[in-house]
């Protein structure tokens, strides 16, 4: 049994081990020693599966490779696992580029009102980020969320979340037992770990997530296709508008930040919409010698959605977001904000000032 390095098992107020035996259930867990405990989280997940005959997955709207492969993937294990139960994965606005994937034509897009035994929520921190399909988790008579972004105020009575994990597919994977993982189910997972990773890239790959992702190769899985079609292949609109944002931004704060925008009529001239978008802040991070990088575009009339991406350790660009009403990870969050793009970039800019401006962070760059 693999265990990491870091050792704590923290709840979310209270800084001590929690005893299993003293709730029948569990409070939401922060879990970093997963792999001290994994056959007990394994077998919570388990009966909860098990006295479920109608179980709905459901993620965030507008679902990354991480959201698509962690709930694609759950489904499809359990349905290997347990034939005759009932499962449906409902996303809101699922991307046409990932439509290669096994089971994304089964996907549900349209709300319901039917109740299920068991709802899951994978990589998603609070009911408001699935959409429309909110109704589904409330009318549920269990609730299980399994993600890596550290909750928010709503707190959750059964979950696994391990903020250190590299992706949601991660943690759905370590709460799965391997013999039930067939090639489908590994392709989904790949997915969502060469997304949420960079494709191996990001500072929160580990050694366990590459093993991981080596056991899910093992499994037959098209990895190349994978990578190169979800990951790297652009429509020509998709690079037409990158152009368009690399050209007109900005490098701010002594350039050691990099600002680029889409309004709503930009989007409209390239024919574009948010699904069209996705890794755009990405590569403006690839920027040599910025610390930051800020891609925001208009969702509504000056309403815009705010990606943030961190080049240094010492940037945490999820203490901005969460300022905002957002969140994420240190070195990749998001929030939405209203004003003019140019009022937005500034708001943004200032809370990125605390911290680039603090004596350690100039004392740390300056070495």
């Amino acid at each position: 049994m693999l265990i990491r390095k870091k050792i704590l098992l923290r709840i979310l107020t209270q800084q001590k081990k929690y005893d299993h035996s003293q709730a029948e259930v569990q409070p939401c867990i922060i879990c970093l020693n997963f792999y001290y405990e994994r056959e007990y989280f394994m077998n919570e997940f388990e009966k909860l599966i098990e006295a479920a005959e109608s179980i709905c997955i459901l993620g965030h709207t507008n679902p990354d490779g991480d959201c698509l492969g962690s709930t694609l993937g759950t489904k499809l294990y359990i349905q290997e696992r347990y034939p005759d139960k009932k499962v449906n994965v409902y996303l809101q606005n699922a991307n046409e580029k990932f439509r290669f994937m096994p089971g994304f034509n089964d996907i549900i897009h349209v709300p319901s009102d039917r109740k299920y035994q068991l709802c899951i929520i994978c990589d998603c921190n609070g009911y408001d980020r699935v959409g429309d399909f909110k109704i589904l988790a409330e009318h549920a008579e269990n609730l299980y969320v399994v993600d890596h972004h550290i909750p928010g105020n709503q707190k959750f009575e059964k979950c696994t979340i391990i903020p250190e994990a590299s992706s949601t597919c991660e943690v759905v994977y370590d709460l799965m037992d391997d013999s039930y993982v067939n090639k489908d189910a590994a392709s989904c997972l790949y997915l969502g770990i060469v997304h949420d990773t960079g494709v191996f890239k990001y500072n929160c790959t580990s050694r366990h997530t590459m093993e991981i992702a080596g056991r899910l190769m093992s499994k037959g899985i098209d990895f190349g296709s994978i990578i190169d079609d979800t990951y790297y292949t652009k429509t020509y609109a998709q690079q037409q508008v990158l152009g368009r944002v690399l050209t007109e931004s900005l490098m701010i704060m002594d350039k050691r930040c990099i600002a680029g925008w889409l309004t709503c009529k930009d989007m409209r001239f390239y024919n574009v919409t948010s699904k069209d978008i996705d890794g755009i802040v990405s590569t403006m991070r690839e920027t040599r010698g910025v610390d930051c990088a800020i891609f925001i575009y208009e969702m509504t009339n000056q309403n815009y959605k705010v990606s943030l991406r961190s080049n240094n350790n010492m940037l945490d660009v999820a203490k901005v977001a969460s300022h905002f009403g957002g969140g994420g990870h240190k070195m990749a969050a998001g929030c939405t904000l209203q004003g003019s793009h140019f009022d937005v970039i500034n708001n943004v800019t200032k809370e990125l000032a605390k911290q680039l401006d603090a004596p350690e962070f100039v004392s740390n760059s300056a070495q």
